[in-house]
């Protein structure tokens, strides 16, 4: 045992010894600890991912191997916002307006709080492992039930080692008006894995934001986040759910983001990928009841050699559903980034309305590169359904004509990337997080300008 009392063998390299140090040093239930061995037995079974696979033929990952990252990164408790690093404390002031807050440091929580009334009305927002203590019948029920140990090798490894993460309950027929917030932030080596569980009951509505973030540089050690969430959304409610990953260039990020909506639910989604070295994002809408309402949101803009990889499911399970897909990425440099999108309906899923779009825009005349595969898969007969996707290089007439009104070059690509990103965009109702984009975004689109006439 080390001196702040993480176990020595958490500081080494993942292995079935750290799967059981990590439960006996949350003081887990059996239950738990046998899921994590279950699951560590599924990623040690499960071969690492290929060029050969066909979820993987574009991103070669053959040079990584999650064991070999440390299974914990510890960060001290801190008792206010004031004692948080620097850094995610200006993360929090540029943000949007939250009503509940919590931080993840590297691999634990660090530091949480909830608006009075809201816990007056029953609402539950914490760290997973007091959610496991204090409420472990509600965690019980649902941990692992949208994403498995046996969904894919990195969810596997996630839920055998996570640590932090977070657990948000809201009664049925809540609406919490103003946004919960979390962040993780990463300033070590080694692993993180964060797990977001989501129960929103009947008639209840929220919306939760997840931020990822770091200070790391490409120049830095390498890091792993392995992340996984769970969203549950009951009959009637309604569910706003953000994750906006802008790790440093340091980071290799996987993370499977999964739903379930009931009858007449609606959930509302948005993926932005800015950072990282690596990113491969897995996001499933399962519309799992009559009237159920999915809209699939995504935003990522990838510079340098980033690879940014997205893959998306809208699983059409009952009949008389609706979802709506809308991803928009821009690259430049020797970046490449992959969306795969598949609309699957199953048999007896009738009235199924469904629609997929991917558009993605290359700046300059650089080596950046675009794969972009939209798919049906329909097996009823009473459905509408499309999808489509389109990939071009900024229209220097549309530069031409802006810059013959005076306009400088620089602005004139910034007004058209903005323009770009607008069809999404427009469609967020938040505005503390739409100006931080605005600012993620404008900040690449300088750098490369830069970078170009240099």
């Amino acid at each position: 045992m080390s001196a702040n009392g993480v176990p020595e063998v958490l500081k080494n390299s993942m292995s079935v010894e750290s799967v059981k140090a990590l439960s006996s040093f949350k003081d887990e239930p059996g239950w738990l600890t046998e899921k994590r061995l279950d699951a560590w037995r599924t990623f040690e079974e499960l071969p690492m991912p290929t060029l050969r696979d066909e979820s993987w033929r574009y991103t070669d990952i053959s040079d990584i191997s999650p064991a070999d990252f440390t299974a914990y990164a510890p960060s001290p408790d801190v008792t206010s916002e004031d004692d948080l690093p620097s850094a995610v404390q200006k993360l929090i002031s540029e943000g949007e307006k939250n009503s509940a807050l919590l931080v993840q440091h590297n691999s634990e929580t660090t530091f949480q709080r909830v608006d009075e009334e809201l816990a007056r009305k029953g609402v539950i927002f914490t760290d997973l492992h007091t959610a496991l203590r204090e409420h472990e019948e509600l965690v019980k029920e649902r941990l692992f039930g949208l994403v498995a140990e046996d969904y894919d090798k990195f969810a596997a490894l996630s839920a055998a080692l996570f640590a932090g993460g977070s657990f948000l309950y809201v009664p049925r027929g809540v609406e919490v008006e103003v946004p919960i917030q979390s962040y993780r932030w990463l300033d070590a080596t080694g692993a993180t894995m964060p797990r977001t569980l989501v129960v929103v009951e009947e008639n209840a509505s929220v919306t939760y934001i997840d931020e990822y973030a770091s200070s790391g540089t490409e120049d830095d050690e390498p890091a792993l986040s392995n992340g996984a969430v769970e969203l549950y959304v009951g009959q009637g409610a309604n569910l706003r759910y953000v994750s906006l990953q802008n790790w440093g260039r340091n980071v290799l990020h996987f993370n499977t983001i999964r739903s379930e909506t009931g009858k007449d639910a609606t959930i509302n989604s948005l993926v932005v990928a800015l950072g990282s070295e690596l990113s491969r994002t897995n996001v499933d809408a399962g519309l799992a009841a009559s009237g159920s309402d999915s809209e699939m949101l995504g935003l990522y803009f990838a510079d340098s050699n980033q690879v940014l990889d997205h893959h998306t499911l809208q699983d059409h399970i009952a009949p008389n559903a609706h979802s709506d897909l809308l991803y928009k990425g821009a690259l430049r440099d020797e970046s490449l980034a992959v969306f795969s999108g598949l609309i699957r309906v199953e048999p007896g899923a009738q009235k199924t309305d469904a629609y997929q779009t991917n558009r993605n825009l290359i700046l300059g005349t650089d080596d950046a590169m675009a794969v972009s595969l939209p798919r049906l898969e329909i097996q009823a007969d009473d459905v509408k359904c499309s999808h489509g996707s389109t990939t071009g290089q900024v229209d220097e007439v549309e530069l031409f004509y802006l810059m013959s009104r005076g306009i400088p070059r620089r602005e004139a690509e910034k007004l058209v990337v903005f323009g770009f990103f607008g069809e999404v965009t427009s469609r967020i109702p938040l505005r503390g997080l739409k100006e931080k984009l605005d600012r993620a975004i404008e900040g690449k689109i300088g750098l490369g300008f830069e970078e170009r006439v240099a």
